[in-house]
């Protein structure tokens, strides 16, 4: 049986899976794709502490709330509440009649909070995201809305998803400055089409040892293999989420970079006989500075297809072809941290010297 390694959240004690459930599926407001029956919902969880999952991931605007609700039911079943890390978000508005349901507001953290405990019927989150920055709200009145909630028992940790790299690293700073807990973790959309994050967060969190959680490992499904996309005449066939429902985070089937992608992992598949979504995803898992990928499934057996991924150990030359085909141009100012330009400020005879590892 294909079980999960357990990696520290950040610089904390928390022990996670390096996968973690995605449970924004478990509820029925979201129509074809993004949801599933409660007793599905409830199979699904139990596959997935089967096989040692311990981390799951869920929103309070997930489902229309419904995710919240089905997991910490599951949960209760199976009286596995002790047993498994529970992170939720709040940020975005939930209620279209008031305008402070949404955002990082102390009135709204505090009140998002309080709503999740009822729907997840627990008395404590372990990890609570803020689901991204509302482009308002100073990120000391956030800040210390959480450290509150930490000091009263109702969360254990604060994350961070869906941020700027400035905005983490104030965050980062201001905490401790203010003697409040620091970020254990930021969430992020990464994947083999979706790289821009190792440019900064890599960095951020390797310098502060934040951890770093993925999600959107597979972009949508692009990365399945049930996809064929032709750039000229920009259309997507296959059966999935692409093309019968809404998807999440910047996903642009059309860019260059999707067909090569596509086209490395379907040859890798063929001559390993794993899929393309497994090598996907074992790609990421080979990234040092990823503590969890956050996966999204719709059946115990999606689960267990993304769960034999942890079998894959790709050689070398293969997480290089996979890094050579979905790279893509250096953007400014990272240029001016490549090998070439470094060695006009060090020389090129000192520059492994200095910089042990480079870009």
């Amino acid at each position: 049986m294909t079980k999960v390694t357990y990696r520290l959240l950040g610089r904390t004690g928390l022990k996670v899976s390096n996968i973690a459930l995605g449970v924004a599926t478990f509820g029925s407001q979201w129509g074809p794709r993004w949801t599933m029956p409660a007793a599905e919902a409830d199979t699904l969880l139990g596959v997935a502490l089967d096989h040692g999952i311990n981390f799951f991931d869920t929103a309070n605007v997930y489902n229309r709330g419904e995710s919240e609700t089905w997991l910490g039911r599951a949960l209760r079943r199976r009286s596995a509440r002790d047993q498994v890390v529970i992170a939720t978000k709040c940020g975005y508005r939930t209620d279209p009649r008031d305008v402070n349901s949404g955002g990082c507001s102390r009135r709204n953290v505090v009140a998002s909070v309080e709503r999740s405990l009822r729907r997840l019927g627990t008395d404590h989150i372990d990890l609570l995201y803020l689901h991204l920055w509302d482009g308002v709200t100073p990120v000391e009145e956030s800040l210390a809305a959480a450290a509150d909630l930490v000091s009263a028992g109702k969360i254990r940790y604060v994350g961070l998803s869906n941020v700027p790299g400035w905005y983490a690293g104030q965050a980062e700073a201001v905490a401790r400055w203010r003697g409040w807990p620091v970020p254990a973790a930021v969430q992020l959309n990464y994947n083999a089409l979706e790289r821009t994050i190792e440019h900064e967060f890599f960095p951020f969190t390797e310098a502060t040892g934040v951890g770093l959680v993925a999600w959107g490992p597979l972009a949508n499904g692009l990365l399945t293999g049930r996809y064929r996309v032709d750039l000229e005449e920009r259309r997507i066939t296959g059966d999935g989420r692409m093309t019968q429902t809404f998807t999440t985070g910047d996903v642009d089937p059309f860019r260059p970079v999707v067909p090569r992608v596509i086209a490395c992992l379907t040859d890798l598949a063929a001559r390993t006989g794993r899929t393309p979504g497994q090598l996907a995803l074992a790609w990421i898992l080979s990234k040092p500075q990823i503590t969890s990928v956050a996966v999204g499934v719709s059946s115990g057996d999606q689960l267990l297809q993304n769960l034999a991924a942890l079998e894959i150990s790709l050689p070398p030359e293969d997480l290089a072809r996979i890094d050579e085909a979905s790279a893509q141009p250096t953007p400014y100012p990272y240029t001016f941290l490549t090998d070439g330009i470094q060695a006009l400020v060090h020389g090129p005879e000192q520059l492994r010297a200095v910089r042990p590892t480079t870009p």
